[in-house]
């Protein structure tokens, strides 16, 4: 019997790339903190994602699912800003308890002002829903 930890498949590259091969990737797609791709915390993106926080939005999704890519993409570099609680188990800080609590059926599905909207939302639909209005 094997004493190696199994990985998802998307989890193994890292530790087949290793930390100096994740350097040079982050710097070759231009991960840097000083990377025009860094977040600006006066994007609409950046301003949309905290007040989705600082309504409670709540994004509940996994970290498989390409449609969660999808609707963290829309927020560019901001992603990482987004309320976000993951679903699955096996997932970085899981919480599947408070997901099958909340009656989530499907990734992603949004929680705004206490109700939930299952599916990949527009950032101008996600702003309409939470009330947000972007300073000019």
């Amino acid at each position: 019997m094997s004493s190696m930890v199994q990985l998802h498949p998307l989890r193994r590259w890292p530790h087949a790339v290793g930390l100096g091969g994740l350097a040079l990737t982050a710097l070759a797609f231009g991960c840097s903190p000083n990377s025009p791709n860094a977040a600006d915390p006066s994007s609409y993106e950046a301003q949309l994602a905290q007040h989705l926080e600082a309504t409670d939005g709540v994004m509940y999704g996994a970290y498989w699912c390409p449609h969660c890519a999808d609707q963290k993409a829309m927020f560019k570099a901001s992603a990482e800003r987004l309320p976000y609680v993951e679903c699955a188990a096996d997932g970085d800080n899981p919480q599947p308890e408070l997901c099958q609590q909340k009656g989530i059926q499907g990734y992603p599905t949004w929680e705004i002002g206490g109700q939930l909207y299952p599916g990949v939302r527009s950032l101008d639909e996600l702003a309409e829903l939470s009330g947000f209005s972007a300073p000019p």
